[in-house]
């Protein structure tokens, strides 16, 4: 697919359209999709994805790891924030129920026993989907 495609793709799926953000530089890949990623202090970035998330998750990882840096982030504004916890090999080993009916988990990776966290960021109003903000151990 064209980038063009993928970014309707994405536009397709999620809450808030694709605006190229400049801070971060964007990666596409005809047959992965695309992939904004960026860095803050000692945390690599996803910014906005789409397509293949194992894929970018992998390069992200091995960019991370080149640098030296340990903590993975990004924010989820999919509906279904369990499946992806369960398609990165994640389980969820606690869970906290929040006071506004949100949760927050904290995950373990099947393969690596690396943590991951998920947490309520914001709500969109329009569609009622809860976004999240992830944080993972590289």
């Amino acid at each position: 697919m064209t980038l063009e495609e993928w970014i309707e793709l994405y536009n397709s799926k999620t809450p808030a359209p694709f605006v190229r953000d400049k801070r971060y530089e964007l990666f596409y890949c005809p047959d992965k999709g695309f992939c904004e990623i960026g860095q803050s202090g000692n945390m690599i970035i996803a910014h906005q994805m789409a397509g293949d998330i194992r894929y970018w998750k992998e390069r992200i990882e091995e960019a991370a790891r080149a640098s030296g840096i340990t903590i993975g982030g990004t924010w989820c504004v999919r509906k279904a924030i369990k499946a992806y916890i369960r398609l990165l090999d994640y389980e969820i080993v606690e869970d906290y129920s929040l006071s506004d009916g949100a949760h927050r988990y904290v995950c373990r990776n099947k393969k690596t026993g690396k943590e991951a966290r998920v947490s309520p960021a914001f709500w969109f109003p329009e569609s009622h989907i809860q976004a999240y903000f992830v944080t993972w151990q590289i």
